[in-house]
Parts: C-alpha cells; structure tokens; sequence
C-alpha cells in the first residue's frame, strides 16, 4: 500500500552540469503529471512521463527541473551572414552619405553571427545525468509514500479496532432492549384493550408485536459490518495498489452504520452509533489519500 502525498528531490552537479529535481505528488483520481522543464530540455519530457508511470498509479505528481551547463560553449561562425551584415552597413552608409567605419564588435553583436553549436538531445552526458537525477528523485518520493501509508494504515487499524469494540458494546443491548420494548408495548395495548376480549385478539396482538419488536433486530447489519471490517484488514495488508478497493469498502460500511443507526436508536445506544459514524467518516476521508 502507498500513500498519495510524497516528496522527492535530487540533485546532480557532475561533468559541468548542474542539475536539480523536485517531485511533489498529492491525492487525485488518476495519474496526472504536470512537468515543468527549460525549453532545451523539453526532448526529455516523455522519458520523464514513462518513469513516473512505472513508480506511481495514482495522483498529481509534480516535477520541477532547473539546469545550468557550466561547460565551455562550442562557437561556431556564420561566414555567410557576417558578410551580409557588412554588405549591410556599407549600403546604409553609401544611401545616407555617412561614413562610418563597420566594426568587427559590431557585426559579431548582430544576432546568429555567432552560434552555439549545441545538440542536446544526442549529449550524453547530460542524458546521463537526468537519467540519474530522475531515478534518484523518484527512489526519494516512493520512500516518501510508503512511509507516509505507514502512518496511514496504523491509524486506519485503530480505528476498525474501535469499530469492532464498539459493535460489540451495542450487540449487548440488543436483546434487553428488545425484552423491554416487547413488556412496554404489551402493557400499552393492555391499556387501551382494557377489559374487551374479542376471538383470538390476544394472539394476533402479540404477533404483531413480535413482529414490530423484530424490526428492532440490526443482527444482520452488525454481522455485515464485521465481514466489512475483515475484509478492509486484509486488504490493507496487500502490496498492489489498494486505494480504490478500500474506498468501496468504507461506502459499503457507512450504508450498514447508517441503517444500523436509523434501526436501533436508543438513549444508550447513541454514542455507540455516533462512534462507529465517526470512525468510519474518518477512515473515508483517510482512503481517499491511498493510492
């Protein structure tokens, strides 16, 4: 199980090369990077996509890339425009009549006189270096994650331990409860009876109510519960990625404390039920954080 909020960091200076990574990764339903690269370097965009892909499934991960190449430039001189440039300023000079000297600093300033001789998706040196500086970055931001779902399932556990506590606690006011709602309603119908004795009334009051009482009964959603809970243990124990697997479980156990609370609703069992309502309000908001 990994979380999805990380960090992860490198940085490279080697062969004249300085270069830095930042990844940041936060919750989100799919996988959805947003990379922030030099111009130059943008060649090396779907190296970087493919690598995070196979070391996160889940989130919007965030990667910032700053370069600097302290290695000497390779100049090269553009014969060509250097002399066009002259024939340039000659001409101006001859249709305005001003006779002005043409400079060497002046035309090696006009723009591609000179160039950089620069191809930097065949340096392999530079490959090299991000290749490294991504891995290293993306090792820093998995720790990152598994420590962080560490933390995540210690806390998830504690909570389906109460959970269960909990249940425990309520299933043990289920049949006093039961006992009492079943006298309390027989001395009410005795009331209002009174002394009429109609052909076989007695008998078809008390099914009712046996009937009635018998709604009381959540057996089923605590049963249901508790199968819940064992199969979010099991699963937080997995190594795949999880996340949506255990978010369908807690919807599945809030459905059954939501009709375990509007069925069986008592002075004393409120608190139970506010509880396990919490506990499991809680785990949701935790699960959406699990990739």
């Amino acid at each position: 199980m990994k979380s999805m909020t990380g960090f992860g960091n490198s940085k490279i200076n080697r062969d004249g090369i300085s270069l830095e990574i930042e990844i940041k990764s936060i919750n989100a339903r799919y996988l959805d990077q947003r990379l922030y690269l030099p111009r130059e370097l943008m060649f090396y965009e779907e190296t970087i996509r493919r690598k995070i892909s196979g070391c996160v499934s889940r989130g919007t991960i965030e990667l910032r890339l700053s370069y600097t190449d302290h290695r000497e430039p390779k100049l090269r001189l553009d014969k060509n425009k250097l002399l066009k440039y002259h024939d340039l300023a000659i001409y101006a000079s001859q249709i305005t009549g001003m006779i002005n000297e043409v400079t060497l600093e002046f035309l090696l300033q006009e723009p591609g006189v000179i160039e950089i001789e620069s191809n930097l998706s065949e340096d392999i040196a530079l490959r090299d270096i991000m290749n490294d500086a991504i891995d290293q970055a993306l090792e820093k931001l998995d720790r990152s994650l598994s420590q962080e779902a560490s933390e995540i399932k210690k806390t998830l556990s504690a909570s389906l331990a109460l959970i269960e506590t909990t249940l425990a606690d309520i299933q043990n006011l289920i049949e006093p409860y039961k006992q009492t709602l079943y006298k309390r309603m027989l001395t009410r119908i005795e009331d209002l009876v009174g002394s009429y004795k109609l052909e076989n009334l007695e008998q078809r009051l008390v099914q009712e109510i046996a009937l009635y009482v018998d709604k009381y009964d959540i057996g089923e959603e605590i049963s249901r519960l508790n199968t819940h809970i064992k199969t979010f243990y099991s699963t937080l124990e997995q190594d795949s990625d999880n996340g949506k697997t255990l978010n369908f479980i807690i919807q599945e156990m809030q459905r059954e404390a939501n009709t375990l609370g509007s069925k069986f609703s008592t002075s004393d069992s409120f608190r139970y039920v506010l509880t396990i309502k919490e506990e499991v309000e809680k785990c949701r908001e935790i699960v959406q954080n699990v990739a």
